[in-house]
């Protein structure tokens, strides 16, 4: 392997660990943070979804948005599973308001078994962003591996403290 691919490969790995601990709450009782306002649908393969819920995090050198149909809220990053349901990822340097390109985007699918997907193919502009929200727009539409990913729409959701 070279160097350039090894480092891709470890790259991707810390990304997908980072959304997964990002987007733990499976087996709680708690329910989800309601989107403020928006409509955001996503697709992973066949199977689509409207997002219901969602959250900005803050994280070590990155910033996370979760928008999914299952029970994603302020919270999540703490669990240890993740949600049932079908879910995104959006990873930003920040979330000051500002146009992103090439941002990382991973669709996930917990239905019976576990499976997400993304590429850095993704764009969004934080259109606001306050203590208490931020809001915005997303354009995704990818393949990986010959799945067929999308997240588009706009977004309101809670900023965790």
């Amino acid at each position: 392997m070279t160097k350039k691919w090894k480092l891709q490969k470890t790259i991707n790995a810390l990304l997908l660990l980072a959304a997964c601990a990002a987007f733990a709450a499976c087996g709680s009782s708690e329910s989800g943070e309601p989107l403020l306002s928006g409509t955001v649908t996503g697709t992973y393969g066949d199977h689509t979804f409207t997002a219901v819920n969602g959250f900005a995090y803050d994280a070590d050198g990155s910033s996370i948005i979760g928008l999914g149909d299952g029970p994603l809220n302020c919270s999540s990053p703490d669990k240890p599973d993740p949600p049932s349901g079908m879910m995104a990822g959006i990873t930003l340097p920040n979330l000051e308001v500002g146009t992103y390109g090439q941002v990382m985007i991973t669709i996930y699918r917990n239905v019976g078994s576990f499976e997400g997907k993304g590429t850095n193919a993704g764009s969004v502009e934080i259109t606001a962003s306050s203590a208490e929200s931020v809001a915005g727009t997303v354009a995704y539409t990818d393949e990986s591996d010959g799945t067929a990913l999308a997240l588009n729409g706009d977004f309101e959701v809670v900023h965790c403290p």
